[in-house]
């Protein structure tokens, strides 16, 4: 009697695209783990998602949520290490070529460059290739927006992606009242009365009223409680 092991066509793919995958993390590890591998030397030995591409057949979004796995762990390791981060941005680009919609990728990301590894350009590099890959997301220009606001102190370039967040689907009411905020600090008086205006008309929350009224008066708009009902 013949017991051969029959293996289809979908589970050879599967076992070698998982072969290939830890092929590419023990090959990287192993380097990593080498005291004779600098840290600013660590990009040279990444294996970019084009060297390996071909060989995901169609599981490159398995290939991204494993890799984005790896690098979460890249940041955890460093962070109770040397707090340093060389090769984490070209470790996200690796993730976001293989799937270019994965959304945390960018915000995490971001995060991590900006605050841990203080690769602020890196980290917008990062949101705008998020926003330009996702035009209909709000999130990645809500951070670009935060970025610019808290780190670069660049209020054109805060003001200008947070109202392209704002005019876009799912995003939070609170950034209307950031951007209203944005208008009368960069000298847009006029404009940020109509969008305190506006909000103060779209919402039946007491408190988001009272603001909006608080934020009209600093600008020499004062209303009545009974105005605008």
């Amino acid at each position: 009697m013949n017991y051969r092991i029959k293996i289809n066509t979908r589970g050879s793919l599967v076992l070698l695209l998982l072969l290939c995958l830890i092929g590419v993390w023990m090959v990287e590890w192993d380097l990593d783990r080498k005291p004779t591998v600098a840290p600013e030397e660590e990009s040279s030995y990444l294996m970019p998602a084009e060297w390996f591409r071909p060989l995901l057949m169609g599981y490159e979004l398995i290939a991204a949520d494993f890799f984005w796995l790896k690098t979460v762990q890249y940041v955890g390791r460093h962070l109770l290490t040397d707090k340093k981060f060389p090769s984490l941005y070209p470790q996200l680009l690796r993730v976001i070529t293989l799937d270019p919609h994965f959304v945390d990728v960018y915000r995490l990301g971001g995060l991590f460059l900006a605050y841990m590894g203080n690769q602020v350009d890196e980290a917008i590099s990062l949101l705008k290739k998020g926003a330009d890959l996702n035009p209909d997301c709000w999130e990645p220009p809500h951070d670009l927006g935060i970025l610019y606001y808290l780190l670069k102190k660049d209020y054109p370039q805060a003001l200008f992606w947070l109202q392209k967040a704002n005019g876009l689907p799912g995003r939070p009411d609170y950034i209307s009242r950031f951007v209203a905020r944005l208008l009368a600090s960069t000298g847009q008086k006029e404009t940020a009365i109509e969008m305190w205006l506006k909000i103060y008309d779209q919402t039946d929350l007491s408190w988001v009223k009272e603001t909006a009224r608080r934020e009209l008066a600093r600008l020499g708009v004062y209303l009545r409680r009974e105005e605008r009902k």
